[in-house]
């Protein structure tokens, strides 16, 4: 567990960085804005979304969508974060949407993607609306400074990088707040956790 901390917290104390976040996202995080969830970039593959919301991507409500005039970027500082950001009226960015996340999952994405990343609305070529993740461009040049963002590739990634994002993820999942204290800070019931352990 030391290891992996260092490894989140490389400028940081390493135990002072995690309860630092743990506090501020039981305090500060919103996982929903009552929209399906658009994944664009590594939980778009059914082994980082499995590590991460727990429950294999085959048994969600999931379909292909479009999203026009967006393209996927990479803020390039140091660590990686893809994004999604407006490009031109020419562009097409195909997602994957999925529409039953349960508020413990919910839960659980918002904490995978914390903290340089923020909830947004994203309109879908079909008319309806979707949410998504995307970097929070202010948060990480706060932190790392100026940085340049070339396009990103969900393929190229998959190729490099999978296997790595598969353990970095199941790592970090396994830095968030407990049960007890996201239930107790109202992400979701305790009946949603019961339910899981008895597969429903």
């Amino acid at each position: 567990m030391q290891e992996s901390r260092d490894r989140f917290y490389p400028s940081r104390d390493p135990a002072t960085g995690l309860e630092e976040d743990q506090n501020h996202f039981l305090s500060h995080a919103r996982i929903s804005l009552g929209l399906p969830s658009l994944f664009y970039a590594s939980l778009r593959d059914p082994r980082v979304f499995e590590a991460v919301a727990g429950r294999p991507m085959e048994t969600t409500h999931q379909e292909n969508v479009a999203v026009p005039g967006y393209s996927t970027f990479e803020v390039d500082a140091g660590t990686g974060y893809p994004g999604i950001f407006y490009k031109d009226a020419d562009t097409v960015l195909h997602c994957l949407l999925i529409s039953d996340l349960t508020p413990f999952e919910q839960t659980m994405v918002a904490w995978f993607e914390w903290n340089e990343y923020e909830l947004q609305e994203f309109p879908l070529s079909d008319g309806r609306s979707a949410q998504a993740f995307i970097p929070d461009l202010d948060a990480i040049r706060r932190t790392y400074g100026e940085f340049d963002m070339p396009p990103w590739s969900f393929e190229t990634w998959r190729t490099r990088s999978l296997e790595e994002s598969v353990v970095t993820a199941r790592d970090w999942m396994m830095q968030r707040p407990s049960n007890e204290a996201l239930v107790e800070a109202g992400f979701f019931a305790m009946d949603d956790v019961s339910a899981r352990s008895r597969g429903g």
